[in-house]
């Protein structure tokens, strides 16, 4: 049961992604979400081929935003109000979506923005995440902590005393698999207040895990974050930047992007390696071919007395090291040695 099984693909989903997620715990690369978002803008076809994109992009997951736009916008605030209710998709689209991104092997996550929506989700996600603009919504991360499901929480617009009352919340509940993800809640977020060493400070001061949920604009801090420990990646995710006039595309990976980003993930851990400290299978291969030995310089006769300039420092190495040609110097031979032979501690008294 491993979903970083590139050959299979990821083996489990829905009832079982507690035991995915412990399994995730173990392993050393980040997990990956497309964050689809509402770069549907509504229409499901859109939607379907935004998770075709993020298969082939190679992610682990795609995650949505789920939301009845009347438990969610006040209708006053019209504007706001008719935007959100033309990306609505039914909750009948969303049972199509999971279904349609598991046969892809990817996990299904959303974002509920309402109670009724977090109650449905429960039937058809991984796993939940709560976006930064409900992270003191405690009503809302109670009722997805309360499902025994991965929960994930962005924590932008906190501040670090929140994120601490966030955690004690957190671990009041019975949920223990839940991660929290490093995020500027701006749209695109500048290079300036990115921040990624904090990623570094909040894994040393909160006892969950750590991730990143990216807003800038380009592959570079999703990319960075990894390096940092991120133990969770969320990129938002767009068939083309220039879709449409809505924001999110614009500070959105497209296929390209997408790609950048998992090819290095992927690679990263090979590269950061385990800290072994000895000589690599390849190294040793090299070893004779990039390393010197002593050799005599001249036809040397037994009971001779070395002098430095008797002897040359030369490839390949031979048995003899570099480091004690200062200890042959002023020894007597114990036998002859021709030019070009190697010459070894044991060759002197």
């Amino acid at each position: 049961m491993d979903i970083y099984n590139t050959s299979n693909g990821i083996k489990i989903f829905g009832k079982s992604l507690m035991l995915s997620y412990r399994k995730f715990k173990k392993k050393k690369r980040p997990l990956i979400i497309a964050e689809i978002g509402n770069n549907h803008e509504g229409k499901f076809s859109v939607a379907k081929k935004l998770i075709d994109l993020a298969a082939e992009a190679g992610v682990d997951a795609v995650k949505f935003q789920t939301f009845r736009t009347k438990k969610f916008v006040i209708d006053k605030e019209k504007k706001r109000f008719n935007k959100f209710q033309k990306f609505e998709l039914r909750y009948s689209d969303f049972e199509k979506l999971s279904i349609y991104a598991k046969k892809k092997k990817l996990l299904f996550i959303s974002t509920p923005f309402d109670l009724e929506s977090a109650v449905f989700l429960n039937k058809i996600v991984d796993c939940f995440k709560i976006s930064s603009g409900d992270n003191n919504f405690f009503e809302l991360i109670q009722k997805v902590l309360s499902f025994n499901k991965p929960v994930i929480i962005s924590l932008g617009l906190l501040t670090f005393s929140e994120i601490v009352k966030l955690e004690k919340f957190v671990k009041k509940q019975k949920n223990k698999d839940v991660y929290f993800l490093h995020c500027i809640t701006s749209y695109p977020a500048e290079d300036t207040e990115i921040d990624l060493k904090t990623i570094e400070y909040l894994k040393k001061r909160i006892k969950l895990k750590i991730g990143y949920s990216d807003h800038s604009l380009g592959p570079d801090a999703a990319i960075l974050a990894a390096t940092l420990g991120a133990e969770i990646i969320e990129k938002h995710f767009t068939i083309s930047k220039n879709f449409s006039s809505f924001r999110d595309h614009k500070l959105s990976a497209d296929l390209d992007e997408m790609k950048i980003i998992v090819k290095f993930i992927k690679r990263m851990n090979k590269l950061k390696g385990k800290n072994k400290n000895k000589l690599t299978k390849n190294e040793k291969k090299n070893y004779e071919s990039a390393r010197r030995s002593i050799y005599a310089n001249k036809d040397l006769k037994k009971n001779y007395i070395i002098r430095h300039d008797d002897l040359v420092c030369l490839r390949p190495f031979k048995g003899s090291n570099p480091i004690d040609k200062i200890n042959l110097i002023g020894r007597k031979l114990k036998m002859n040695l021709k030019k070009g032979s190697v010459v070894k501690i044991n060759n002197v008294k």
